[in-house]
């Protein structure tokens, strides 16, 4: 089983590559490709754990969007 630090490794990787992409092609690319990543690991969780799950991992992407603002 991985541990937690694999697990960052993934969000860091995961951010790597956003920043990849906003120096390149800048932010409203950036934002396009955040919104795949989410709906990829939406649809992904969905499948793998049901829609409940899902729904608890886009409010968790929800909250963090207000705290952001």
């Amino acid at each position: 089983m991985a541990d937690d630090s694999d697990h960052y490794k993934y969000a860091d990787d995961a951010i790597a590559m956003l920043k990849t992409v906003y120096c390149r092609d800048g932010a409203d690319v950036a934002v396009q490709a955040a919104k795949h990543m989410i709906a990829a690991a939406a649809a992904l969780v969905t499948c793998q754990y049901g829609p409940d799950e899902a729904r608890r991992v886009l409010r968790i992407v929800g909250k963090a969007q207000g705290k952001a603002s």
